[in-house]
Order: C-alpha cells, then structure tokens, then sequence
C-alpha cells in the first residue's frame, strides 16, 4: 500500500495512524509519503509498525501567514515518481487534492496502478474564506473541475460523511463516493483519565483562581488548529452572553493564534498551544463540556474524542455531526451564526451534563478503529479487483502516458496559479471579529422583535 498523505500531524492523520497501525498487524506493508519532518519519529519503539512502515520524507514548507493550517505544504517533485516505482505497490491511496497529491495521482495512472482517493476537507466551503468574494464563484468552479479531472483517474473515491459524499456527487465525481468509517480510540480517550492536576494547568498560569474555584467554575474546552475557518470569534461573543463562572480552554495552534488571542479576555480563555496522546486525552476527560463553532468540518474527529471521554459536545449544528450525534442525548446544538442559539444550547446543556456524559460515552463505544480498518483493507482489495496492477515494460509507452496525464496535471495548475491564486485573501481576525459582530447584534436585533411581537 502506497500512502500519499501531505502532512502527518493533523486530525486527519490521527485516523490515518490508527489505521496504519491495524494494517501492518496484517501484514500489509505500506509506504507513506510526506512533508512532515518528524514522521518517522511515529515508528520509535514499535518493532512491527518498523517492519511494514517505511516513510520517504520529501521537500516542503510551512506557511507562515493566516493561511496556514499547521500542515506543511509538500512540494509537486519528481521523486514521487520513482519512488512509486521503487515501492512498486499493488495500490495508492491519495489524500486530499495539493498539487503535489495531484501529481502522485498522474504518475499513479501512468504507471497502471489503482487508485483509491479520500477527500476529507471541504474546500468548496474554505474558499468563501480564503477568495475575494467577486472571485469566489469562478475559483469554486474552476476547483471543482480540477478535482473532477483527477478524482475520475481513482477506482474508488472515499470521504468522511453521507453529506460531503452527496455534494461530491452533486458536482460530478463519479458514483458512488464511499463514506469511510470513522473510529475512536475509546481505551485512550475515556472519563477515567479526568485529571485534577490537568484541569488546573487548563486554566493558565495567568489567573488567580483557587483550586476551589477552579473545581466549581465551569470549564469548556475547545481543540483544532486555529485557523479562520473554524470560526473562534463566534466563541468570544458567546462568551460575553453566559455566566462569568464560566472558563474556554483552547487547545491547539497555527498563526492565525497570535492576532486571534488578544481578542478574548484573559481571565477567560486560555490558548494551551498543542496537545497529543495521553496528555490530550486528559484535557477532554478533565473539562466539563467539548464547545466547537465551526461549520465547516467533513466529519470531525474532535467530537467523537470528547464524546468516549465523556464529555458532552455543544456545537454549531452541520451535516458532519449526523453520522453519530442525536441533540439532546450527547449534547447541544445550536444553530450556525445564532448568538441566541447558541446561549441556548449552553444553557440546556448545563443542567444536564450527568446524562449526557454517560449517552455520549455509549454512543463513541459503536465507533471503533478495527471496523473502519476492516472497511478500508476490503476497498484496496475491490480497487484492485476493479483495476488491476498491469506492469508496464514499454519504455514508450510509460513516457507516453507520463507525457499525456502529466499535460493534463500541469493544465490544472496553471488554472489555480492564474485564475484562483490571484484573488486569495488573508483577512485578519479583527475584521472577521467586527463583521461577525455585526451580523450577530442583527441577528440578536431581529430575534427580539420576533419576540416583542409574539408576546
């Protein structure tokens, strides 16, 4: 199995290792590409995942504006090319759509190697963010159409959820798109890792509070990397509507960090930076509630982590959340960019978090990593079923085929460097703060017309 995955640090990878693990204990041998320096570093002390993992690290950068999503961008580069050739694997899985993840996916088809393609971000969504809003239409089309013209090389195309599977059908990527099973580990992520010592460190080094008061005040938690798209903002007004008993945790990284914390109070919010492993397993079981405000997410790792924590989730409602969360059993939502909804939510949520941490905690136990692994090991076997690895020993022909995908792959590019890449935006989070502020004192202004008139 040839792995072709950018970085190897994100939520996405945390389901990639879980899945790799299980693989290799049946004896596949994989090979992963990627641009994240330290990722071999996963393979220390694991005498079987050193057997049948192996990692060719290639060349790749780090955004360093608000672009940046904590991942390092990896380079389009030759060398994938040989080293498929060298690995020679009976399948490639393909992550995402980069310029590089593109390149592996025309080598893939010169060679005659089957494909299997997950996509697990929605950039159709990102791009309202990232694009000038005059250009946003054209750059959605123009990336649509570039997906399409990779996505049809792929036996078997997977994502994360029924609804991005559906919108992926919607805009032309041949059926059926497989929703790929997620998974938790529910032995790592469990209640019984609830932490005194880990709660207290939540709350900072910058607060007075006692441990008392710790103990009582009601402490939120967030995770994921900071970027504009996960919405932080809307978390500092909700925070100015609920009770001053109440503390946010933040815990993760990235750039957009350091313009985004000045605008929370800092007896309010704490930015903890990073967390992994067993660390950040305690920080879910240690918190009262798991809050997230994005909208954006394809399915969210997150949510299911919090939830075999025992940790209810209150969250801005999306299509990502159908697939395991039913309100009012495993938590609270509100609806997207409602500061009402929202308090609401909050509100309910806190009078009941004994119930719903024991229905949350049930319901992450359904979702485990062996029933996706299994799922995936039967999608290479069918993608190499339905597109059988034929070695190629024509030299004209090879150079033919790298010659005619190569051309459509560079075609692409070009595309994105004139017609998209032009019109990115960075907008800082003070101007995404005020326009949120003032479609949220909009929505506050209507909803209590609403209610003057009703009463």
């Amino acid at each position: 199995i040839y792995l072709f995955s950018t970085y190897f640090t994100s939520g996405i990878t945390r389901r990639f290792k879980e899945i790799i693990r299980r693989l290799a204990k049946r004896k596949h041998y994989i090979h992963v590409i990627t641009g994240c320096k330290n990722a071999k570093l996963w393979l220390e002390g694991n005498d079987y995942l050193q057997e049948y993992v192996t990692f060719s690290i290639l060349p790749s950068t780090d955004f360093t504006n608000k672009i940046d999503c904590a991942c390092p961008f990896l380079f389009p580069n030759t060398a994938i090319y040989f080293s498929i050739r060298r690995f020679s694997p009976d399948v490639i899985h393909i992550v995402e759509q980069t310029p590089a993840a593109m390149l592996c996916g025309a080598f893939a088809k010169s060679l005659n190697i089957p494909i299997v393609w997950s996509s697990h971000t929605n950039i159709d969504f990102y791009l309202s963010t990232y694009i000038r809003s005059y250009a946003v239409k054209m750059a959605r089309r123009i990336y649509q159409y570039i997906r399409l013209k990779h996505l049809i090389y792929s036996s078997i195309n997977l994502t994360v959820s029924q609804d991005f599977a559906d919108y992926m059908e919607h805009t032309g990527i041949p059926r059926p798109v497989l929703v790929w099973k997620t998974g938790v580990d529910s032995e790592l992520f469990h209640p019984r890792r609830r932490s005194l010592s880990m709660r207290y460190r939540m709350f900072g080094t910058l607060t007075n509070f006692t441990h008392e008061q710790m103990d009582s005040i009601t402490l939120f938690l967030c995770v994921g990397r900071i970027s504009p798209e996960k919405n932080f903002e809307f978390l500092s007004l909700l925070l100015e509507r609920i009770s001053n008993e109440t503390f946010l945790c933040i815990i993760g990284d990235g750039p957009y960090r350091h313009t985004l914390e000045p605008l929370f109070p800092i007896d309010r919010v704490y930015f903890f930076g990073y967390l992994g492993g067993e660390e950040l397993a305690s920080a879910y079981a240690s918190a009262d509630y798991f809050i997230y405000a994005s909208v954006s997410e394809t399915f969210g790792q997150v949510y299911l982590e919090a939830m075999a924590s025992g940790t209810p989730v209150i969250a801005a409602e999306g299509g990502q959340l159908k697939e395991f969360f039913i309100n009012s059993e495993h938590g609270y939502l509100w609806e997207p960019d409602n500061i009402e909804s929202a308090e609401d939510a909050v509100r309910l949520a806190m009078k009941n978090r004994d119930y719903l941490s024991i229905k949350a905690r049930q319901q992450a136990l359904k979702h485990s990593w062996d029933s996706a692994a299994d799922q995936l090991n039967n999608v290479y076997y069918d993608a190499i079923k339905k597109n059988p690895k034929h070695n190629e020993t024509n030299i004209i022909i090879i150079l033919f085929r790298l010659f005619y995908y190569g051309f459509h792959w560079f075609i692409c590019i070009l595309l994105a460097l004139f017609l998209m890449a032009p019109f990115v935006k960075v907008s800082s989070p003070k101007s995404t703060m005020t326009q949120n502020n003032i479609f949220c004192r909009k929505k506050q202004q209507m909803y209590s017309t609403k209610r003057c008139f009703s009463s």
